[in-house]
């Protein structure tokens, strides 16, 4: 498994931001994933994690996933969820994500959160991303903390852009 930079700014996986999940992102073959436990804070009703950051763990995956095939930045353009079961606070989950489709600047990703112990899928989606190219997507690269991935990580958006 190969470690996946972060955006230091991000909810959901910058080291940067101290009200963010912070997850730790890994990519085996094309495939991204992350394992994480969310604190009673984020939770909706009693006990069970908030939809919305079920959907935005989903999101990170699949945007990584999109980025790390084409080693660019990327924006979301559209995204589905179905959330299939509750997901209880108190449990540890992995989020989970790959390209399905490579349309030139438009990448069709899907994923799904499951619950670790149990192995039930809680939530699955799927995504368009617009890969960005220029100034932009090298200001974004630039704002990512590659401090624990590897050389070859590095060195897949070096002079992207």
């Amino acid at each position: 498994m190969e470690k996946i930079p972060s955006y230091k700014p991000c909810f959901f996986c910058g080291k940067e931001n101290p009200y963010g999940l912070q997850l730790n992102l890994f990519a085996e073959g094309e495939e991204i994933r992350s394992e994480f436990q969310v604190a009673e804070r984020y939770c909706g009703l009693q006990g069970f994690i908030h939809g919305a950051i079920l959907f935005g763990v989903l999101d990170e995956v699949m945007w990584w996933a999109a980025s790390w095939q084409q080693s660019s930045a990327c924006l979301t353009v559209e995204m589905t969820v179905r959330y299939r079961r509750p997901a209880p606070i108190d449990r540890r989950y992995q989020a989970s994500a790959r390209v399905a489709e490579d349309r030139n600047r438009v990448i069709k990703v899907v994923g799904e959160i499951k619950e670790l112990t149990s192995m039930e899928i809680c939530v699955t989606g799927k995504g368009k991303y617009y890969l960005l190219t220029g100034e932009r997507n090298r200001e974004i690269i630039s704002s990512m903390d590659f401090s624990r991935c590897s050389p070859q990580t590095r060195s897949k958006y070096e002079g992207r852009g």
